[in-house]
């Protein structure tokens, strides 16, 4: 089973706009939901900054063993500049990733079972 939801917001007077995609799907070994998201904010701009610095990367893995449950997390932010009309636009972005997976217990049938 997969089921997807798909979201676009858009701000003309916040000059922004946001699009989320989320997917749900399982099958017999795992469950698992993955999140997507693009966030924009557009502010026009007079010059632009040569002292702008790279975006931030943010990266966290877990695991927990007891519960067999695995997380991924990715998220970007930063900012570019874009020229339209001669004018000047400053971009701040925010892209994320999330994953969640859980694993389902595995059962054993009883050919591979041996007693001793």
């Amino acid at each position: 089973m997969r089921r997807i939801l798909y979201k676009k917001m858009t701000s003309l007077q916040n000059r922004s706009k946001a699009i989320s995609v989320a997917e749900t799907s399982e099958d017999k070994e795992c469950k698992t939901y993955v999140k997507k998201s693009f966030v924009y904010m557009v502010t026009p701009e007079l010059k632009i900054d040569a002292t702008q610095s790279p975006p931030d990367i943010y990266i966290k893995k877990s695991y927990d063993t007891r519960t067999k449950e695995e997380r991924f997390s990715f998220k970007v932010k930063g900012l570019f500049y874009i020229n339209r009309d001669q004018m000047y636009f400053r971009v701040d972005f925010s892209h994320s990733l999330n994953i969640h997976i859980t694993w389902k217990p595995k059962v054993l049938s009883p050919k591979s079972v041996t007693l001793t």
